[in-house]
Order: C-alpha cells, then sequence, then structure tokens
C-alpha cells in the first residue's frame, strides 16, 4: 500500500502538510494556451507546486501524494495536464528530473506521459543595463489517460511545429 499525506481539494488547489511540516499547494489551473488553434481540445491544465518552506531530505510520502492528486485528478476529469520546469532560476533541468522519477513510479498503466524541450528567447539586463538576448531551454511534459478522446490529435500537436515557443509559454 502506497501511503500518502491526507488532502483537501479546494477547486484547482490540492493542500497538504508534511511531516516536516512543509505546506504544500499542488495547482492544477484551467489554462486554455495550449491548444488555441484546436478549441476542441477541452480541460488542459497547468501543473505546478508551492510549498512554504523547503522540504529537507528525500519524502516519499510527498511524491507519493502530488502523484495520487494528479492520478485522480486525470481520473475524475478527464483532463490533459501540461507542466514544464520553469528554467529562469537555473533548476529547470533538476526539476525535469525529478518529476521523470517520480512518474516513473506511477503504478497507472492508464496514464501517458510525453516529453518535449522547447527553446525559448529571452532578454535579459546585464549588470551594465545593456539588454543581452539568451535562449532557454524549457522542458515541457505532458500527462493524459490513454483513453482520452483526443489523446492521438493532443500527442501530434504536443510534439509538432517549430521549437521555438517565444512567447507562447
Amino acid at each position: 500500500m502506497v501511503e500518502i499525506y491526507p488532502y483537501q481539494q479546494f477547486g484547482e488547489l490540492f493542500k497538504f502538510t508534511t511531516a516536516q511540516n512543509v505546506a504544500v499547494v499542488v495547482h492544477v489551473p484551467l489554462d486554455g494556451r495550449w491548444f488555441p488553434e484546436n478549441p476542441e481540445i477541452a480541460n488542459v491544465y497547468d501543473f505546478f507546486i508551492e510549498t512554504d518552506k523547503p522540504s529537507m531530505g528525500l519524502d516519499i510520502r510527498l511524491k507519493n501524494t502530488v502523484l495520487d492528486i494528479l492520478a485522480n485528478f486525470l481520473k475524475g476529469n478527464d483532463a490533459i495536464i501540461i507542466y514544464y520546469c520553469d528554467p529562469y532560476d537555473g533548476k529547470g533541468y533538476k526539476r525535469y528530473l525529478k518529476f521523470n522519477r517520480w512518474f516513473s513510479t506511477i503504478n497507472d498503466p492508464t496514464i501517458e506521459k510525453q516529453d518535449r524541450e522547447v527553446i525559448v528567447k529571452d532578454l535579459k539586463i546585464d549588470e551594465n543595463d545593456n539588454l543581452v538576448k539568451t535562449e532557454l531551454t524549457i522542458y515541457a511534459s505532458i500527462l493524459l489517460r490513454k483513453s482520452h478522446l483526443d489523446y492521438d490529435s493532443v500527442i501530434r500537436l504536443f510534439h509538432s511545429g517549430d521549437l521555438d515557443k517565444t512567447g507562447k509559454l
């Protein structure tokens, strides 16, 4: 039996507290940005986690609770969840690796996870107040049930097109 923390749902928010007294909020908001040219693909959600302080050490129950929330959300809403690992603090790739490890342990063969890397051009201001063009690699993933009505179209669209998604994320 997989151990999870008890959690409460408040609309698109799921809240729980860990054994280390870390307050965790899992956000799963509806997000219409992902398939704007395909309005027939509905129920597309974003996903991110907020904590009130960093957790100390490995907490298997935190991982299990987040996976339980996402699996139940996908089952209950016939949803598509797309998330990307924010690269702006330099930890995007580490988040990507962590979530890949987490999802490799999910015990639900009906859920599909696919990944994609996209390039975003960005402008930064350097220490001399000059604008500097940069490119960021963003790691994105999609989660959906293999039985989703739009499965084939969604997967094709997720992987299609120009790798430059500037202004689209």
